[in-house]
């Protein structure tokens, strides 16, 4: 029971340390700050009990000395009752009958001790006595003894403050050393490439404190790796039995295309599959680089003509749309990209289709630049929404999936571009509010 009663009570003390502290102090401080305050609240602590002890011995040798004195005294007057007091340097015998030697503050006081009193600058101890030869009164001076507590308490202060330097000192670097595996633990995990597989740490604590939570760290990346492995192999093994059906039906509509040329009304179907097709290809390419790890694969020779992949998804997007106008502003030269035109597309067509779904009857305002792409509809969003947008799953549109703009972000990560969407203002003619979809890019010069 005493046991768990300390171990509650060291727990509340620790908990109170740790509340007192700043929010913003790092480990290794909190610490040192905690041994420090144990430390100096333990040297406080027996520094008190070590002046209270020694003022109590004090008053009591006096005591026993002045009792001594006054018995001593008394014996004598038995003996002699003239016999005449103690007169010293700091012991001093009164007799009731001398008034006029006993100063004026000593006889006001009833039997009892007392001090130390302050006469002329001298600190007395007075022990009081009545006896059948009338109230005798002994003092002690303690002038000096005062004097001398007073220097030792100087000196004691003196030691606990350096001992409290000192132990900050030490506590700071006993502490770094406590603190050293944790340190070292974060920054192993820090350096960790997320794209390298089967990595574990636990070797490197072995033999540590820190051992059980490296080898939890190794579980952890071992159920990592299986489910990044899985969904790679998934990932690619749809990829690849993708392309083979598509290619089949590019080629029979490639085919029927030629076929069907001189047959009125067919031309327009023809072209939205091929339209699908081409979209699902893209996807599917999409698919397969975003599951591979090494980015240095993402590096294509080819180069994408972002002013003629944006014209033909425009085109794509208007033949579906025919009651929004989609305008289109493009620069030249044209912006020359280094990457698949099949990544670059789906980003964009993603930010056209998106800005089509919840544009107004005023449509769309599409603008390349030098380096950025901006595409504008009338609309508002809560900053609420901005910061979900491209979460996975994330819609505002009823019958959405939320895979849109989480797939152009990802795409735009990939290749180290910059995608946002946010709320304006539409300066150019009106303060009507609108939504823009900003792509910045590097270009090739």
């Amino acid at each position: 029971m005493t046991r768990q009663w300390l171990t509650f009570l060291q727990r509340r003390i620790l908990q109170r340390l740790n509340s007192v502290m700043p929010a913003h102090l790092t480990l290794r401080q909190r610490i040192a700050a905690t041994m420090v305050a144990l430390i100096t609240v333990a040297g406080l602590l027996l520094a008190l009990w070590m002046v209270l002890a020694s003022r109590r011995l004090e008053e009591n040798v006096t005591y026993d000395l002045l009792s001594e004195e006054l018995t001593h005294y008394e014996q004598r007057l038995h003996q002699d009752a003239g016999s005449e007091p103690l007169r010293s340097a700091q012991l001093r015998i009164y007799r009731s009958r001398d008034f006029r030697e006993l100063p004026r503050e000593i006889q006001r006081y009833a039997p009892g001790t007392y001090g130390p009193i302050r006469i002329n600058d001298r600190y007395l101890r007075v022990l009081v006595r009545d006896t059948p030869f009338g109230r005798l009164y002994i003092t002690y001076d303690v002038t000096i003894q005062l004097r001398e507590q007073r220097n030792a308490s100087v000196i004691l202060a003196v030691g606990v403050i350096t001992t409290i330097i000192l132990t900050a000192w030490l506590a700071y670097g006993v502490s770094g050393l406590l603190v050293d595996p944790v340190t070292r633990l974060a920054t192993r995990l820090s350096n960790i490439d997320p794209r390298e597989r089967h990595l574990r740490i636990a070797s490197d604590f072995a033999n540590n404190e820190l051992s059980p939570i490296a080898s939890s760290i190794d579980m952890f990346l071992e159920r990592l790796d299986g489910f990044v492995e899985r969904e790679q192999s998934f990932t690619t093994t749809a990829s690849h039995e993708l392309r083979t059906p598509l290619a089949v039906i590019q080629g029979a509509i490639e085919l029927l295309a030629t076929q069907m040329a001189e047959v009125p009304g067919t031309h327009k179907a023809i072209a939205r599959i091929q339209r699908a097709v081409r979209e699902m290809a893209d996807f599917t390419d999409a698919l397969l680089l975003l599951s591979r790890e090494d980015r240095n694969t993402d590096k294509p020779d080819t180069e994408c003509n972002v002013n003629v992949l944006l014209s033909r998804i425009v085109d794509d997007q208007q033949s579906m749309t025919r009651d929004r106008q989609i305008k289109m502003d493009l620069i030249e030269p044209p912006a020359l990209i280094n990457a698949p035109d099949s990544m670059i597309a789906i980003v964009i067509s993603n930010l056209l289709r998106n800005a089509l779904q919840h544009c107004d009857a005023s449509g769309v305002q599409c603008k390349l630049n030098a380096h950025e792409l901006l595409v504008r509809n009338a609309g508002s969003l809560d900053s609420a929404s901005t910061e979900q947008l491209f979460q996975r799953g994330f819609t505002t549109r009823a019958g959405g999936h939320g895979m849109g703009l989480y797939l152009a972000r990802r795409i735009c990560d990939r290749y180290g571009w910059r995608i946002t969407l946010h709320s304006a203002t539409n300066n150019g003619h009106s303060e009507q509010p609108i939504v823009e979809a900003r792509l910045e890019f590097d270009t090739i010069e």
